[in-house]
């Protein structure tokens, strides 16, 4: 071996030992840049856990908050028939109340109704045709006249004052308490 050859095969080994070193250097580099970008994934991965679990949380308390709506919905909806039918029933039964129990319930609307003398009580052609001395006394101890108009109404009557008319037909009246009769009903059956 001569010196040239000497020479190049110093070069060729200090060549590979320092492509070793250099492999040796990108394999720590490249392993630093995997176990940072494992590392990155693994935050990323976890916020986006802890974001799903959020979401999750979120859907199942809005599902939760959803459904206790609709069942308060249709609780209060099923309650609101109930107490619509028992209005019904009540105005059923106060129309087709006997005479003498139903002009005495009259003559206590006259009492709680009328306020001015010098009117007239207008009645239905049924009830104008079957009221009962006392009743037409009572009027007159108001200082109202029986009507010779009538209405169409199931009960009740209407009380005129001229040109002013208040509405005391059965019907009416169910209509101008019914919030107060469905507070009274709900927390008479409910409450």
């Amino acid at each position: 071996m001569n010196g040239l050859d000497k020479i190049i095969d110093g070069i060729a080994a200090d060549a590979g030992a320092e492509a070793a070193h250099i492999t040796d250097e990108a394999k720590v580099a490249a392993k630093r840049m995997t176990d940072r970008a494992r590392e990155e994934a693994d935050v990323i991965e976890s916020e986006a856990e802890k974001q799903a679990e959020l979401e999750y949380k979120r859907v199942i308390t809005r599902a939760k908050s959803t459904g206790e709506i609709t069942k308060k919905s249709a609780l209060l909806r099923e309650k609101q028939q109930i107490i619509d039918g028992i209005l019904k029933d009540a105005y059923i039964k106060l129309v087709g109340l006997g005479d003498k129990e139903y002009f005495e319930f009259m003559t206590k609307l006259l009492d709680k109704y009328a306020s001015k003398s010098g009117g007239e009580i207008i009645l239905s052609d049924k009830d104008k045709m079957r009221a009962p001395e006392s009743f037409v006394a009572a009027a007159e101890e108001k200082g109202l006249a029986i009507s010779e108009k009538t209405r169409t109404m199931d009960g009740g009557f209407v009380l005129s004052y001229g040109d002013i008319e208040e509405n005391c037909s059965i019907e009416a009246l169910t209509e101008a308490e019914k919030d107060r009769l469905h507070d009274a009903v709900n927390g008479f059956l409910f409450g």
